[in-house]
């Protein structure tokens, strides 16, 4: 398993765990379709750990690379 901040540009990915301290946080991007079980697809990640890009189920989602650390990934095979 690794980090959704770790993750490799264009893979596709299985959310395994989320962990956030903010429970507004968590409860916005369940609503934008980042929850357990949903597929993630890492678009662009910034330099000097900035924000990361992910593209899921059609939606694009930016979020902090701080919060992007505290999403667990699995690796799914097309």
């Amino acid at each position: 398993m690794l980090h959704a901040a770790n993750a490799e540009i264009g893979g596709t990915y299985l959310v395994k765990s989320m962990s956030f301290d903010n429970p507004v946080l968590a409860h916005r991007l369940n609503a934008l379709g980042l929850s357990v079980g949903s597929m993630l697809k890492v678009q662009r990640k910034s330099l000097f750990k900035g924000p990361c890009v992910f593209d899921i189920e059609g939606q694009h989602i930016c979020i902090r690379n701080c919060d992007a650390c505290r999403i667990l990934l699995e690796s799914a095979h097309d």
